[in-house]
């Protein structure tokens, strides 16, 4: 694990790379993304242009289809030739090619099919969710890709563009031989062309911008069962004879079919759950929903994952998915938050006028690529819009063990709020909201929260900048100029200090031991931490003594004095006061406002001016990565050993596939650090 705040010695910087040549940059970049599953393509194209292209005996009798003449004919009838067919082991085959040119584009058509037999595969497989959570839960899932949807969305337009150039060799071969007729009139080409409009009419509408968006949701899911109609013509699409010339489809896509009927009926009974009472917080722009899952549930999923939900009571039909965050409170309650983007959560909105109790359906949990994160010591979580939620799991996961960093591009106020009051963010790490929303937000124009569990977060009103952005934070740490959860511990400090303070205001008001309890925690609110958290600083005999102490010179006997008069009148107020916390924190909130309350706040506002002055004194000295120029920070970046020390850095990202994530993508390959991305754009 890197060093937390141990200076690092950069290694001497290595000498320039040469630039790549621009021919090989050119051909080399098709097979950046997924080049093994292209490689698997180009091996299964080769064979069958191996079976098909050779002279008539090469393999005996399993391949070879050339004439003597040269050509793809049928030498015992120039009636089937003529006809487009020949017969091949007991069954007519369409693949007559009778000059140079048919050659040429029968080799296409065949090679383009064999090509995508891949991603044919991978295209429905990626989506037979219980088998992959299982695969991905084995060793097998270390040598899987980690973004499944994206990676079903690449092999749909693989197939779709490379089904399109199939199609129109065959089209043109046999127009070329005057047999255009085969298109209806053969198994080959009633098949292909059924199979052809499917995979357009399912693709398109997904892929193509102008399209989907102007098809609702519902009805471009729908559309994707066209894959049945597909395999099933498939099937039919060559006769199995043929094997091992040809023959692969009527054995591919029945066992597809059959795959994904088990694999959907294990997903509906054994990973799908009815949650009967389930909490619904409705904000303007968004609704949080709480709900108690099972034990198979949260030993399936313990930290983050997502889920598909089903509102009955809008849809008995509809399952969407969302990512899943923890309870911070309840461990065996999950949360998800859903903003109001597309039809379904407009009409989920327009239902829920006020808080409420209902029921729902929930199927999973799933794995996700943030499930990542333990592989990096040191994190740099990226998020757009509602991509916190998987971010804000990550965080609470390795709160401990791991240094989160959180870059968070947010419009929407109303979830900016809810997120910094009730999202665990982390205390050992950079937590930048940048904030690019016209609406005024509930803070006002403060630059740093201390959230509920004592993590600071700093609220910037621009765009973020990741070019500067991640040289700067890594910088930040790796130099250890700065680190983050340092500043943490200044204000906790000074928390104690005012929490010491509020005791000794409180002994001298006619209180009784409730309402002196609820006043503490009341305060301890406004100051920014949870009680129990200020109080378990406290109890900490040797590992902190400073924490009470506001300067050294108070000696050590009025430390201890200072804890010890403090722990005993606390104890003293729980003695009788028990119930009062219990019940206060069990609702999550703070307890009743009252005329004491505003007197709190009135003691807040005195010491506010003094922690003004404090805040700007350190801010003047303090690194802001948000700010910086990055040029000494790229500098100290590159001098950095990719092996030993970046390799320790990960970046995830979750939100819509936008700037946000190209720039990310192109400055974590500037660096050499890994990126994972999670998205769930339908």
């Amino acid at each position: 694990m890197a060093a937390d705040t141990t200076p690092l010695v950069p290694p001497k910087k290595r000498p320039p790379q040469n630039e790549k040549n621009p021919v090989l940059k050119m051909l080399g970049k098709p097979f950046k993304q997924y080049g093994a599953l292209k490689v698997i393509g180009i091996l299964c194209a080769g064979y069958i242009a191996c079976m098909t292209f050779t002279p008539i005996g090469t393999f005996g009798t399993i391949g070879g289809l050339v004439s003597p003449n040269g050509f793809i004919i049928d030498p015992a009838s120039e009636e089937r030739t003529k006809a487009g067919v020949v017969l091949w082991k007991g069954s007519l085959r369409t693949v007559v090619a009778a000059t140079p040119l048919q050659m040429v584009l029968l080799a296409i058509s065949r090679c383009s099919a064999f090509f995508i037999y891949p991603s044919l595969v991978l295209v429905f497989t990626t989506k037979f969710r219980a088998s992959m959570e299982m695969i991905a839960q084995s060793p097998i899932g270390m040598f899987t890709y980690d973004d499944l949807h994206e990676l079903h969305v690449f092999c749909g337009w693989l197939c779709m563009t490379d089904g399109c150039i199939h199609t129109i060799m065959h089209l043109t071969r046999w127009i070329v031989q005057g047999n255009f007729e085969l298109v209806v009139e053969s198994r080959t080409g009633l098949s292909g062309l059924v199979s052809v409009i499917c995979i357009l009419l399912v693709g398109l509408p997904m892929g193509w911008e102008r399209i989907r968006s102007r098809i609702r949701f519902e009805t471009r899911k729908y559309i994707h069962y066209l894959f049945v109609v597909f395999c099933i013509a498939m099937a039919f699409h060559a006769p199995i004879s043929g094997w091992p010339n040809g023959g692969f489809a009527p054995l591919v896509f029945p066992i597809l079919i059959l795959w994904w009927a088990l694999d959907t009926m294990y997903v509906c009974f054994y990973m799908t759950e009815r949650i009967g009472t389930s909490v619904f917080h409705v904000v303007p722009t968004g609704v949080q929903l709480t709900m108690k899952v099972s034990e198979r549930f949260q030993r399936n999923a313990p930290d983050g994952g997502y889920c598909y939900i089903n509102l009955p009571w809008i849809s008995k039909t509809q399952w969407h998915a969302y990512s899943l965050f923890e309870n911070p409170a309840n461990p065996a309650e999950r949360q998800i938050y859903m903003q109001k983007l597309g039809d379904w959560t407009t009409d989920v909105l327009g239902a829920l006028q006020r808080d409420t109790h209902r029921p729902i359906w929930i199927c999973g949990p799933f794995s996700s690529p943030y499930d990542n994160a333990a592989e990096s010591d040191n994190q740099i979580l990226v998020a757009g819009g509602i991509g916190i939620t998987p971010a804000i799991s990550v965080m609470r996961k390795h709160q401990d063990s791991r240094r989160s960093n959180l870059i968070w591009a947010c419009r929407d106020p109303h979830m900016l709020e809810f997120f910094v009051k009730h999202g665990e963010f982390s205390r050992r790490g950079w937590n930048m909201i940048f904030y690019t929303g016209k609406q005024a937000l509930y803070v006002g124009d403060t630059s740093e929260i201390v959230t509920s569990n004592g993590a600071l977060v700093h609220i910037v009103r621009a765009r973020p900048n990741l070019e500067d952005l991640i040289p700067n934070i890594i910088y930040s740490i790796e130099s250890g100029e700065y680190v983050p959860e340092a500043f943490i511990s200044e204000i906790k400090a000074d928390a104690i200090g005012q929490l010491q303070e509020k005791l000794d205001e409180l002994d001298e008001l006619s209180l009784t031991s409730q309402q002196k309890m609820t006043e503490l925690i009341n305060y301890s609110n406004d100051l920014g931490f949870l009680f129990t958290d200020l109080m378990a600083e406290i109890v900490k005999d040797d590992k902190n003594p400073d924490l009470l102490a506001p300067t050294a010179s108070d000696g050590e006997e009025k430390k201890e004095s200072n804890r010890a008069t403090m722990l005993s009148k606390i104890q003293g107020y729980k003695s009788t006061a028990r119930m009062t916390v219990r019940k206060s924190m069990a609702r999550g909130t703070l307890g009743p406002k009252s005329g004491l309350r505003s007197h709190a706040t009135a003691t807040w506002k005195a010491v506010e001016s003094g922690m003004d002055t404090w805040m700007e004194d350190f801010e003047a000295n303090m690194l802001k990565p948000w700010k910086e120029d990055s040029s000494e920070a790229r500098e100290y970046v590159d001098s950095l050993d990719r092996k030993r020390v970046l390799e320790t850095w990960g970046c995830l990202y979750c939100g819509g596939q936008g700037p946000l994530a190209n720039a990310l993508q192109k400055t974590t390959k500037q660096y050499g650090l890994s990126v994972a991305l999670e998205s769930f754009k339908w």
